[in-house]
C-alpha cells in the first residue's frame, strides 16, 4: 500500500510539473533539422489564398502581440519578395514554408526609444484555423 501511494505521489508531481505554465514554443523537424524554435509547426501551412492575405497576416500579428506594448505594423510582405527576412524563412524551414509565409514587421511603441526592444518580426501563415504567427524571428 505504501509503495502504491509513493508511485501515485510521484505521478501526480510529474503531471503537475508538466501542466505548469503554457507551452508556447516547440521545435519542428523541418526547420533546421529541429533546431529552430517555432510557435506553430510550419508543416501545417496552407497556400496563401483569398482576397487579402497581407491584411489577414497583419491582423494575426497584432493579435499575437500584447496590447500593452501598443503594437503598430510597420510593414508586411510575402517572404518570397522580402530581401531582408525572406531568405531566412527559406533557409530555416524550406521552400514550401517560404512560399506560404508573410513577414510582418511590428513596432512595439511602448518599448521606444529602445530600438531593439521595440522591434518585432513575425513569420505568419495560413493554417486550417486561420492566419497565425508560426515563428517569432526577432
Amino acid at each position: 500500500m505504501r509503495r502504491h501511494l509513493l508511485v501515485s505521489a510521484a505521478v501526480a508531481t510529474a503531471l503537475l510539473a508538466l501542466s505548469e505554465g503554457p507551452v508556447t514554443a516547440a521545435r519542428s523537424p523541418i526547420c533546421t533539422r529541429g533546431q529552430t524554435t517555432v510557435e506553430r509547426d510550419p508543416r501545417g501551412l496552407l497556400p496563401l489564398t483569398g482576397m487579402n492575405p497581407i491584411g489577414a497576416a497583419t491582423a494575426a500579428a497584432l493579435r499575437y502581440g500584447h496590447k500593452t506594448s501598443r503594437p503598430q505594423v510597420r510593414g508586411a510582405v510575402f517572404a518570397i519578395a522580402d530581401q531582408q527576412r525572406g531568405p531566412q524563412a527559406r533557409y530555416s524551414c524550406g521552400v514550401r514554408a517560404w512560399q506560404r509565409t508573410i513577414v510582418v514587421y511590428v513596432l512595439d511603441r511602448a518599448g521606444l526609444p529602445a530600438q531593439s526592444v521595440s522591434q518585432r518580426i513575425y513569420f505568419v501563415g495560413r493554417f486550417r484555423s486561420g492566419y497565425h504567427v508560426w515563428q517569432v524571428v526577432h
